[in-house]
């Protein structure tokens, strides 16, 4: 297996770029770089493992280290991908300051990849900011509005872009989608959207019970924040209501599906999101979108392109396992994007602006669900 924490020599690469279209990808030669990023991955969770094999098998990066609390799970990690385990960014730095020479200070690592639960963010955001590393960091910033606007704050204070992953917008499917709408005006004035997000698999009953986490925040981001720029547009009033799908939930009070109805303010868009947790036949994302010349739409890609017709009738492959595989090539591009971001100081395309209107909007259909009412956002 090629290791690519060795030593760097000139290259050209195929990789994406970001368009003016506020986000996403397309395959087209860059210019040649005589080095790769130099990055620390923080968090060896679930994410923490998606972004360290990512990162790993990108030939514009080299994983300088993990940081985690976790020592067991961030030393396995690292073995796992060539590299070491540091206590904390601070460390990091430090012991790199000390232990490569022969390269400018400033260079020894360029950001770090932030993917830990959003209770810590704000904290290593100004530890990572306060080294000189631009930030990558997984949605959402803070699930405070006034956290995010802090932690914007705190990046613009000591000169480094602070990335925020809304995954979506580096999607093929989703890029095309943009360009058909927003780019070609394909379907005229956008009318109405209907998008469907069913979870896969379905969480432990536990999580659910525990009541870790409510639907509308854990599952409406990504999809209120891909809607916004596809539609170019923002949301300026929220409905919605969600139900418990069993008695024992009910009781608990959890709400597992739930139904957003958001209204757009330049041609009165009306967007309904649909959020489930308990898609049981696989990860199932799709979005229809109707305008005044036409309709455009995305379905879920299967397993396989294999299908079955006989007596019994015409069948379908699986439905692809969960969002590793769904959004795969995805993650991808957006780590090439953060690459751009390090190597040649291309600005990130998801904005401040953009995640505290995707808060408000969230923020507000919390409101709505528990009052029953529309909830205006101003």
């Amino acid at each position: 297996m090629m290791d690519n924490n060795a030593s760097t020599t000139t290259t050209t690469t195929t990789t994406t770029t970001t368009t003016s279209g506020g986000g996403g990808s397309s395959s087209q030669p860059k210019r040649p770089y005589s080095r790769r990023a130099r990055v620390l991955l923080v968090g060896s969770g679930r994410m923490g493992q998606i972004r360290a094999k990512a990162i790993y098998s990108n030939p514009r990066f080299e994983l300088i280290g993990i940081v985690d609390s976790n020592v067991d799970a961030a030393m396995k990690l690292a073995e796992m991908y060539r590299t070491r385990h540091f206590p904390d960014i601070t460390m990091a730095v430090l012991e790199m300051n000390t232990t490569l020479f022969g390269i400018s200070a400033d260079r020894l690592i360029d950001g770090v990849i932030i993917s830990t639960p959003t209770s810590t963010h704000t904290s290593l955001i100004h530890e990572a900011a306060s080294n000189g590393l631009h930030i990558f960091i997984e949605k959402p910033v803070d699930e405070i509005a006034n956290k995010i606007r802090f932690a914007y704050a705190i990046a613009k204070k000591h000169k480094v872009q602070l990335c925020c992953g809304f995954q979506r917008r580096f999607d093929p499917s989703y890029r095309a989608l943009y360009q058909q709408v927003h780019t070609l005006k394909a379907i005229g004035t956008p009318l109405s959207a209907t998008i469907f997000f069913g979870d896969h698999p379905v969480p432990s009953r536990s999580f659910l019970l525990a009541g870790c986490g409510n639907i509308i925040s854990d599952c409406s981001a990504h999809d209120i924040d891909f809607i916004r720029w596809i539609l170019q547009d923002e949301v300026v009033s929220v409905y919605a209501t969600g139900m418990s799908s069993d008695e024992e939930l009910k009781e608990k009070k959890v709400i597992d599906n739930a139904t957003m109805v958001m209204k757009f303010g330049k041609a009165g868009t009306v967007v309904t999101l649909t959020l489930s947790r308990g898609a049981t036949y696989g990860y199932d994302q799709r979005c229809e979108i109707f305008g005044t010349h036409g309709l455009v739409s995305i379905t879920n890609p299967s397993e396989t392109c294999t299908h079955l017709a006989n007596g019994t009738g015409v069948h379908s492959p699986k439905l692809q396992h969960s969002f590793p595989q769904r959004f795969e090539l995805a993650f991808v591009n957006e780590l090439d994007a953060f690459a751009d971001t390090l190597l040649l100081g291309t600005l990130w395309p998801i904005t401040e602006k953009d995640c505290v209107a995707v808060q408000n909007v969230c923020d507000c259909a919390l409101e709505s669900c528990e009052s029953g009412e529309v909830v205006r956002i101003v």
